[in-house]
């Protein structure tokens, strides 16, 4: 049985993979953290490449913003639910920037998959 499982580790060996790393595209998470606490610019996604995901999150902010802005003039409780609403949006898209930076940029040291 030790002769078996000897065997199969050895032979496992042989074929295992060799993965180049690039290590230009390595990103340092606790900079894109940092990067990524400045509110509405979402700094962390750019610091990390992916310009989309930032002006996706960019604009999702600027809206939340802009209408809690709006209802925060009106009166009335409608209104200030609203308002709330949209301070709760501002809220969940900020944190889920500076989350979603954090992990690209530890992931940024995985390879990427040939296709």
């Amino acid at each position: 049985m030790k002769l078996i499982v000897v065997f199969i580790l050895s032979f496992s060996t042989l074929f295992s993979a060799y993965m180049d790393i690039d290590s230009t595209a390595i990103r340092d998470s606790a900079k894109s953290f940092k990067w990524s606490l400045i509110p509405v610019v979402s700094q962390g996604q750019a610091y990390n490449q992916k310009y989309f995901k930032s002006m996706c999150f960019t604009l999702s902010q600027s809206y939340a913003l802009s209408q809690m802005s709006y209802y925060d003039q009106l009166d009335g409780i409608d209104n200030i639910k609203m308002r709330n609403k949209f301070g709760w949006w501002f809220l969940g898209f900020y944190v889920s920037s500076i989350i979603d930076s954090y992990i690209d940029a530890e992931l940024s040291t995985f390879p990427l998959r040939k296709k």
